[in-house]
């Protein structure tokens, strides 16, 4: 069994949207799954996998900027993400040690929060992202795909 040190801690991360990096706080919504059917033969039952062609949803935040010339206020409802989105979850010296390809990607919300003179908040860019591919890369750069 590993020690506490092997654990991956998920609040160091860098993100490539259309293989520019940009900055977020949070992300959520990662995750692979499948479908499955019940078959008969011959009066036994045998379960099959079938890979999920419903969209999943990637939401990323991040505080939002005033320069206005970042990848981030081009991307619109309705764009479609050709080179997709790279996240990489950092190590605690920086070094890559999980790292995930989402392809099949398109914008489909960004919104800002709540404009309150009282609360003294940061202004928070929301971006949903609807997505059909997640891979995982191993350290050979190599992909495990959903359903593989």
């Amino acid at each position: 069994m590993g020690s506490y040190e092997d654990l991956v801690t998920n609040y160091r991360f860098r993100v490539w949207i259309e293989n520019q990096e940009v900055s977020f706080s949070k992300i959520s919504g990662l995750h692979m799954e499948v479908k499955t059917r019940m078959i008969s033969k011959g009066g036994t039952a045998q379960i099959t996998a079938v890979p999920s062609k419903n969209p999943r949803m990637l939401k990323l935040q991040r505080g939002a900027y005033k320069d206005g010339t970042s990848l981030l206020d081009k991307l619109r409802p309705g764009m479609y993400l050709e080179q997709g989105i790279i996240i990489a979850v950092l190590g605690r010296t920086g070094e890559i040690v999980m790292e995930y390809a989402v392809d099949n990607a398109f914008v489909s919300r960004w919104e800002i929060s709540d404009i309150d003179a009282l609360s003294g908040q940061i202004l928070i860019d929301t971006f949903e992202v609807v997505y059909t591919d997640l891979s995982i890369l191993n350290k050979t750069g190599a992909k495990w795909k959903n359903g593989e």
